[in-house]
Parts: structure tokens; sequence; C-alpha cells
């Protein structure tokens, strides 16, 4: 019996690493204005920026001191008046914007209006919506600009994610992952099928959905908390500076009734960014296909929302005959959790809800995720 591990973001979140949607925007916008504030202006595919009082310093008060704050101002407060170029209202006091912002993009308007310090934006999933509001859209000849705006946008997003992503460096390890990654498949974890004991996966294959290597600390000899863990990775939707394995961006539901509905648009674009057709620069795929098919297995999932942009996949994988358990590792902040959650997103890729009952593993033998 093997053992196929699914990372996602979480993972390297649980590592301390800035690797979300929001701190990428975050990190884009205040490269974007510092370079318009140094240079009095800034503009690419997605916005101009213009420096508005150009002898004067940034700062307000004691609260907005530099680019980086005035961001985070608007990040805590919402983007709608930075993009609709208002005052700024501190303690009472109004101040006019130091910038003058013009967006090109109604996707990255979208984006930035669904950003902000309490909720989290999926840029993945933001990205279909538009898909859908394009195709319900009653002017047929606008669709056709408008698919080419919104698919310029995430080609952009992708290769400045990219370049976002180099510069994070200096990942740790936790010893915790270590005990994950080396347990054995426990008999009582298994309800499809009856084990005698408890047993050593034959084989380990690590589909690792984030783009970055994380994962590669745990199989090196110099960790420091180096163990007899070996596993085959697959970077299934690309590797950071690899071009014979570029990186995998956009969404992954075929089963949803507005995709079947695109893949009947003569209108070109709708599926220039579906995950699918991606996956045929390499051969990933086929490679778990062939893990799946070989042996029985049993599945951890460390990190990985199990949304709707992989729903494809994920249902592949989960409704597989060989696929005997499926043991989450939830996220646990105080003593809430969200194991819950994580089952009702499971249960969108089952169309056999009874399979999918025998398959999850209970919440008292599962175990949060190690933190940082």
């Amino acid at each position: 019996m093997n053992r196929l591990i699914l990372l996602g973001n979480g993972f390297d979140l649980a590592h301390g690493m800035k690797t979300g949607y929001n701190d990428f925007i975050l990190w884009y916008l205040k490269c974007r204005f510092q370079i318009a504030y140094d240079d009095h202006q800034y503009q690419d595919e997605l916005i101009s920026l213009k420096r508005d009082w150009l002898n004067e310093t940034l700062q307000f008060g004691n609260t907005i001191n530099g680019v980086s704050e005035y961001i985070d101002y608007y990040y805590k407060n919402g983007f709608n008046d930075l993009l609709s170029n208002r005052d700024l209202t501190i303690y009472s006091t109004n101040y006019r914007p130091f910038f003058k912002v013009e967006l090109k993009s109604i996707f990255l308007k979208r984006l930035l209006l669904n950003c902000n310090s309490a909720t989290w934006v999926d840029i993945e999933n933001e990205y279909y919506e538009e898909l859908k509001r394009i195709l319900e859209s009653k002017h047929e000849e606008n669709k056709f600009k408008e698919l080419s705006e919104l698919n310029l946008t995430l080609k952009v997003l992708i290769n400045c994610l990219s370049e976002y992503l180099k510069t994070i460096n200096n990942i740790p390890t936790i010893k915790g992952y270590l005990s994950i990654f080396e347990e054995e498949i426990l008999k009582d974890d298994i309800a499809t099928i009856e084990l005698a004991e408890n047993i050593l996966p034959i084989n380990t294959k690590v589909l690792n959905f984030n783009y970055t290597s994380t994962i590669q600390n745990y199989l090196v000899k110099k960790a420091p908390h180096f163990s007899k863990f070996s596993a085959d990775v697959n970077y299934i939707h690309g590797r950071l500076s690899d071009d014979k394995n570029p990186l995998i961006f956009g969404f992954g539901d075929e089963l949803d009734e507005f995709y079947l509905r695109m893949e009947h648009e003569k209108t070109k674009g709708f599926l220039d960014y579906i995950k699918s057709f991606w996956y045929f620069k390499t051969s990933n795929y086929h490679d778990l296909i062939r893990f799946i098919d070989s042996d029985d297995f049993q599945i951890f999932i460390l990190g990985h929302s199990c949304g709707l942009s992989d729903r494809t996949m994920l249902n592949m994988i989960f409704e597989h005959q060989n696929c005997k358990s499926i043991k989450i590792f939830y996220h646990k902040h105080d003593e809430r959790t969200n194991f819950t959650h994580l089952t009702q997103e499971i249960s969108k890729h089952f169309r056999n809800k009874g399979e999918m009952r025998k398959k999850i593993v209970s919440f008292d033998r599962s175990s949060p995720m190690p933190q940082i």
C-alpha cells in the first residue's frame, strides 16, 4: 500500500512563509508605488501611477510614514478609496491622496476590492468568476475584448507571482513534520479494507501544488532533523525557476456547468487558463495517474484547501478505486480548527457521498499541522 501526500499553500504558511495571495498583492502594490514615489510615475500593463505631491515627503501625522505604511493603511481600511483617488480621513483630518491611481484592468480592480486584512482573496476563483461573468454577457462583440484583457492580466500576475516567490528564502524545517512523513499507515485509519496491522507505505509520492521547494528540506541529509523519510516529489503545478516545468495557474473545474458552456463558446479565450490544457506541457499528470493506478493508497492532506480550482484532479484522486483513506492534517488556531470546513470542501469532489464517508478519517484520529 502506498501513500500520496497532497501539499498545499498551508504547508508553506505553516513554515512562516508569506505565500498567500494577499501577501503577493501587497508586495506588488508596495513595489510599484515605491517606484512611482522615487521616479514620480510608474506604469505597466495593469496600473498607472503618478506621484501627486512632487516635492513633499509621504507622511501623514504619526500614522503613515512611507510607501509601505501608505499601502498598509488602505489594506486595513479597504482599497476602494485608493482606487477612487479620494481623500484620506485620519482621526477626523482629511488629506488628499499622495498618488493618482489609474487601473487598466477590471480584474485587478476586482482583486483589490476583495483584498483586505479581514479576508483572503483567491485569485484563481476570482478569475473563474470573471470568466462566468463574461460568458453571461449579452454583448457578444465585447466578449473577445474582455477575455483578452482578463487573460493578459492573469499572465502578468503569474509572472509577478513568480518574481515575488523568488524573494522568499531561508526556509526552516519543523521537526513535527518528519513524524508525519514517517508515520505508518494505521490499520484503524482504513475502513474500506482490513489491515491486520499497521504497515509502512511501500512508496510515497508528494503531490506538491506549491511552486516552492519547501518539501525538499525534508529530503536531504543536511536537514537539521534528518530521518529515513524518502519520497518522490511531483511538482504538479510547476516549479520556480524551472523552464521545463512552468507554473500552472488558472482554474481546474471541468465538472462545472459553466465550463461545459465555455467549451461550446465560439469566442476564443475561455479555455486559455483552464489547468487541464497546461498539464499537457509536462508528464507530471501521467506520472500521477501511474502512481494511483499502481496500488492501493492512503492520502495525507497537508495545507491544501481542496477548493474547486483543482476539482477535476481531486475528483479523479479521491474517487479512484485504489484510494482507501483520506487523512486530514488540519489548521488549529486557539481552540478552533478548519477540519469541518475541509471535509465540506472534500465532499464537493465526490459524486458518491457514501464512498466519501468511508474514506475520510475522523477528527478524533486526525492531528493539527505543526506550525513554526
